[in-house]
């Protein structure tokens, strides 16, 4: 127990010290993580013995989920809206394409048979908008271009997931010759994207409604109550035979859409639930790779890296967005902006769990295809953006980056009029307050007013002031006869 615990502690550990240094170096955190994965497994080659595909596979899923519940959070249906069209297109036939594309590519280099080329062209056609937006860091793209990259990553991988899982049926079943096959196919997908929706929509609203209406006694417990509801959306999806992914994905759109009073503080737990999710994830997978093994299968990986980068991504991109009203210049950078994730390794770890012909070698060429990918594209994709000149001129921080930038000087001073203040109907704009302060609310019952100069106050009223922390023994003299709150750092 007590070694795992540590194990976990290093992963993490080390984990965050290397996102902080990529991030300064625009270097892609995906290679480091994988990277200390590989360094356990020489280290501790027992790790495998207790780290079987089967388990990690099970838990990149549930990470996975946490990690589409963060994109859903932060995804609102204005987006959804401005996006769904292209984005659907890109996640639906875009994915066929490219896997199409990437299945006649694996026949002709490693000579396999049909299926398992399939299996690694449905792999390789999964992207992760989450990496693209973790190089490009603070730039902000124009259009919808950002928009579409977020929903295509959030709808591509229930896409992805769906068609592995029928490669690999068909692999233990046989592949059916006959119409009732395809039907079969076809009723699996309705059933699997539609119910994934359903439940998506229905856990979603309510857990809009268990946010906003329930008022719990502690903020750290809303939270606690968006995991529970995300966690519920993706089980209850896959008791239903729905996509778990497409649910919790969907929940997360749905409640984002909504007015939470605790947004900052949901949101901020998942943020970092996120990346403790990527964290773990790739390097559990890290596990799995070993380096040796890219020598002898190093030919033809730079091949099928290639065709997926160059070939099978880009013709995906130019018929999946035909007619949608993107330039050259919005097409290319779409297709090179889709860098893989950890999702084509967990569905070739389904594939290994499987035991599917040639599986081996199909996890060790989809490891060289994610590295490749992102190497190439992650250490290019913000000087294309630039080249295009498709970085927007409006920052791209949320509200909750510059809340964070402003916290680090600024605070909100609580003030009470008492009875006997000299300020009882006094109007704000007649009370001398300290240059660069601001009364920005009032708290007055149960309600909280928006002041304005002519607001006067009242015996019992809460003031809000915002002001730098320095400039707290000035407000501390102005309001020598009230009762002042200790200075507090913005959320």
């Amino acid at each position: 127990m007590n070694a795992a615990t540590l194990m976990v502690a290093v992963i993490l550990l080390a984990g965050v010290l290397l996102a902080r240094a990529n991030r300064r170096l625009g270097f892609p955190a995906l290679i480091s993580f994988v990277a200390v994965g590989v360094a356990m497994a020489a280290l501790m080659p027992s790790l495998l013995e207790n780290v079987t595909p089967t388990v990690a596979k099970n838990l990149s899923y549930v990470a996975m989920a946490m990690i589409l519940f963060e994109g859903g959070l932060h995804t609102s249906m204005r987006r959804v809206r401005r996006a769904l069209a292209p984005a659907l297109s890109l996640a639906t036939i875009g994915v066929i394409v490219a896997a199409t594309l990437m299945t006649l590519c694996v026949h002709l280099i490693l000579k396999l048979p049909w299926l398992p080329c399939a299996m690694l062209g449905v792999a390789a056609s999964s992207t992760d908008a989450a990496s693209v937006f973790s190089v490009l860091g603070n730039t902000s793209l124009r259009g919808r271009l950002a928009d579409v990259l977020e929903v295509e990553s959030g709808t591509n991988d229930p896409m992805t997931f769906f068609l592995m899982t029928v490669l690999i049926q068909w692999s233990q079943t046989g592949i059916p010759h006959h119409s009732s096959g395809l039907l079969a196919v076809i009723d699996l997908f309705l059933l699997q994207m539609g119910m994934g929706i359903l439940v998506g929509v229905m856990v979603g609203w309510v857990g809009r409604l268990l946010l906003t209406r329930v008022d719990l006694d502690a903020a750290g417990l809303y939270p606690t109550l968006s995991l529970a509801i995300a966690l519920l959306s993706f089980a209850l999806a896959q008791s239903f035979y729905g996509s778990g992914f497409l649910a919790v994905y969907t929940t997360g759109v749905v409640i984002a859409s909504g007015r939470l009073e605790q947004r900052f503080t949901v949101v901020r737990f998942h943020e970092g639930l996120a990346w403790t999710m990527h964290v773990l994830m790739f390097v559990v997978l890290g596990f799995f790779l070993v380096p040796r093994d890219f020598v002898s299968i190093s030919v033809q990986g730079v091949l099928l890296a290639f065709a997926a980068i160059s070939l099978a991504r880009p013709v995906a991109v130019w018929l999946a967005t035909f007619g949608m009203g993107f330039s050259a210049e919005e097409k290319w950078f779409l297709a090179w902006a889709g860098l893989r994730g950890a999702a084509p390794i967990v569905l070739i770890l389904s594939a290994v769990e499987a035991q599917v012909t040639g599986y081996i070698v199909l996890i060790e060429i989809v490891f060289f295809i994610v590295i490749a990918s992102t190497l190439i594209q992650g250490l290019t994709v913000q000087w294309l953006a630039e080249k295009f000149e498709l970085v927007a001129e409006t920052p791209s921080e949320s509200i909750f980056d510059l809340m964070s930038l402003t916290r680090e000087t600024a605070v909100v001073v609580p003030v009470e009029i008492g009875a006997e203040s000299q300020y009882v109907n006094v109007r704000l704009q007649d009370i001398p307050f300290p240059d660069h302060t601001l009364c920005y609310g009032v708290v007055r019952g149960a309600k909280a007013i928006v002041p304005r100069g002519h607001t006067r106050l009242r015996v019992g009223d809460h003031l809000l002031i915002l002001a730098e922390a320095c400039q707290i023994g000035e407000i501390n003299r102005l309001f020598a006869s009230e009762p002042v709150g200790d200075a507090a750092m913005l959320p």
